[in-house]
């Protein structure tokens, strides 16, 4: 199983809102692929994969807020 963590997404950023999931439990998740949509004070970016996979969990659902580092999903 790979932990997907909130990537850190600047030097001053240290929390990342979620703004929508782009994938649902059960897809086929690529290296890469965006798997989320984030904002932080400066910025809205996505979320890439680091591992190809099943998307077995989403941790944190859109609408939270969240630590860099933190556990955001799991694929298996």
């Amino acid at each position: 199983m790979e932990k997907i963590l909130m990537p850190n997404l600047g030097q001053t950023v240290e929390e990342i809102y979620i703004q929508e999931w782009l994938v649902n439990v059960g897809d086929r998740i690529e290296l890469g692929q965006p798997l989320c949509v984030v904002e932080t004070d400066k910025a809205q970016l996505d979320v890439e994969s680091v591992a190809e996979g099943t998307l077995l969990r989403i941790v944190e659902e859109a609408g939270a807020t969240v630590e860099v580092g933190q556990l955001i999903a799991e694929i298996e």
